[in-house]
């Protein structure tokens, strides 16, 4: 039992040392040029504080098998452990060496982490190799040789040092009994370290803390990223093909005007401050204003009776990680699968904060939970968000904090959010912030109690929340040069009920603020994808490069339709009627129209082929 603790705990340090000692350094002083800027000593720290995470990870792999190794030599004192673990070893050594080299090289061609992309390669070695030298190719298998057998020579150590611990004749009863226990426990302590103890499973971005993607990337465990992009193949090459790329590009780019002049000036000037707040879940039920019921969010319909309503906004799929690219790269929701999973696409998607950042904006990120989960935090900060702040900067340990399952409530981060905006607005020239809420999810446990249904009292909690912002907003200087757009990521559907699919997608999207001209309704169809492009139209900046964003507003757009996507089916809607598409069936489930299919189906290859390409 001894002698497998002893060579757990040893083989795990090895493993980590050596990320922590040859991995990362050597990473480091072949591309800190591409960092861009001059790093500081703090950033290393950094660097080595957040990623000691995905080492963890993958000495926590690597440490498996000799726990099972050992497990077995304490039972069966025949097996020659040391012959079994050399060749062990030598296997895990010339991968991770292998691996430490080829991410390490080839990161200053690619910028972008060590991932499942460079195995295509493997396939034709020959032209892989063709355009490299072969003193450089020779020298790369050397090192990748020199950096395996440091860690071969590391793990050898740790087995020869604690072998003599194990039993040489048959042992005891008691350890018979007990050994297998404390490998199953040593076991399921590796499990944690590799899921981690939170709602979801770890996943890179979990080391990802800087605007500077080289930090984040020299933080990351190669191996680590190499083995998660194992579970997360393309799944957009080739998907939903039923045009030529020339009949598909002549259906859809009409239906997405990338140009145009805004015909309708909603604020009183083209550089305010922005604040979006991406409200979790608001769909139309809870909203009277668009239809829903009376008295869950008065504070919403008051906001929006006093600023803009696009009283006919629709949401882009079904979920935030959806939602949230939908909002701010004006991008569509997957129905098969998120983009937002890919993080090297995610610098190629277009942003409006990157577009403001560009124009001298400070920008910043706000939420009350983990922005970790499902890559949000990889997303925000490759859209342009250079300060991110989420439950590990909150002070969520205090008792005067109101905490839940996913994190601080929304009435608490409201307060903090109005001091952050104080002390930006007093700072000087432009600011925007994005504020994801997330009270009303659930289990729903807020700290309120106001109506009977917790449903309906999370949302109306978050409503207060919001109400009593926005009105002591309006009392400092910060108001009269601000924008404030309130959008939600997605609808709500309960468990077990029929879902209406125009129900769930219909959504709130709201303009208000000192900078907001005068009330106005907006009952335009469109969808949260188009908040980009009408954005940045009202504040006289180009949005080209939002392809599936439209300006509402623009003299451009002629055709108002929506495209909504939920699992592996969409929605089409536009003036002559609805359809819902069931991709797996090939069929419209329901309002069958052919001409609104060919649409839908277009849309869904021209948007796959573009993710491809990213």
């Amino acid at each position: 039992m001894t002698g497998v603790i002893s060579l757990t705990a040893a083989y795990f340090c090895v493993a980590t040392l050596y990320f922590l000692l040859i991995q990362k350094p050597l990473f480091g002083m072949v591309n800190s040029v591409t960092a861009g800027e001059r790093i500081k000593w703090s950033d290393i720290v950094k660097v080595y504080r957040h990623g000691i995470v995905s080492d963890f990870i993958i000495a926590s792999y690597v440490t498996a098998i000799p726990v099972l190794t050992a497990m077995l030599r304490a039972e069966i004192t025949g097996i020659n452990l040391q012959v079994v673990m050399s060749v062990y070893n030598a296997v895990i050594a010339l991968c991770i060496g292998l691996i430490t080299i080829a991410d390490t090289v080839l990161y200053r061609f690619w910028q972008y982490k060590l991932d499942t992309s460079a195995l295509a390669y493997l396939r034709t070695p020959k032209e892989a190799f063709a355009s490299v030298p072969a003193w450089q190719t020779a020298g790369g298998f050397l090192a990748a040789i020199l950096a395996g057998a440091i860690f071969f020579a590391a793990a050898q150590w740790a087995v020869a040092v604690t072998l003599p611990i194990f039993p040489i004749s048959t042992p005891q009863l008691w350890e018979l009994i007990s050994t297998p226990f404390v490998a199953i426990l040593l076991l399921g302590i590796l499990f944690v370290l590799i899921r981690g103890l939170k709602i979801r499973p770890y996943n890179p971005s979990i080391v990802y803390f800087s605007s500077i993607p080289f930090l984040n990337h020299w933080a990351l465990n190669p191996a680590y990223n190499l083995i998660y992009s194992l579970t997360t193949r393309d799944e957009f090459r080739g998907k939903f093909r039923h045009f030529s790329d020339e009949e598909c590009r002549s259906i859809v780019e009409p239906l997405f005007p990338t140009s145009g002049n805004t015909q309708r000036k909603l604020l009183r000037t083209d550089r305010p401050n922005v604040l979006l707040i991406i409200w979790e879940s608001c769909g139309e039920e809870f909203v009277e204003s668009l239809g829903g019921r009376k008295g869950v969010t008065p504070n919403l319909d008051r906001i929006a009776a006093e600023g803009v309503s696009f009283s006919r906004c629709t949401s882009t799929s079904f979920r935030t990680d959806r939602g949230l690219v939908g909002i701010i790269s004006g991008y569509l929701g997957q129905p098969t699968t998120s983009v937002i999973r890919y993080t090297r696409k995610l610098p190629n998607l277009p942003a409006f904060p990157r577009r403001l950042k560009e124009q001298g904006y400070r920008t910043t990120a706000v939420h009350g939970g983990e922005l970790s989960l499902m890559h949000i935090s990889d997303y925000l900060l490759a859209s342009g968000h250079d300060r991110l702040v989420s439950l590990p900067d909150l002070p969520h340990k205090r008792k005067d904090v109101p905490t839940g399952k996913w994190g601080v409530h929304d009435g608490w981060m409201f307060d903090m959010l109005l001091d952050d905006i104080k002390k930006e607005t007093a700072a000087g020239g432009n600011w925007m912030m994005t504020f994801q809420t997330l009270s009303s999810h659930e289990p729903f446990d807020v700290p309120y109690n106001k109506l009977e249904n917790p449903v309906d009292n999370s949302f109306a909690y978050v409503d207060e929340a919001l109400g009593h912002f926005i009105d002591t907003l309006k009392e400092t200087p910060a108001w009269d040069n601000l924008l404030v757009a309130i959008v939600a990521d997605h609808g709500y559907n309960a468990p077990g009920a029929v879902v209406d699919r125009q129900r769930y997608a219909h959504i709130p999207l709201v303009f208000t603020g000192g900078a907001v001209k005068e009330p106005a309704i907006i009952d335009t169809p469109m969808s949260q994808t188009d908040l980009a492009a009408t954005l940045l139209g009202q504040l006289g900046m180009r949005h080209d490069e939002f392809i599936f964003s439209r300006d509402v507003l623009a003299d451009s757009y002629t055709y108002p339709f929506t495209f909504h996507s939920y699992i592996n089916g969409f929605m089409y809607t536009d003036s002559t009627g609805m359809t819902d598409f069931d991709n797996v069936a090939d069929a419209a489930v329901k309002g069958a129209d052919a001409e609104r299919e060919r649409k839908g189906r277009a849309i869904l290859q021209y948007l796959y082929d573009d993710i491809s390409k990213r």
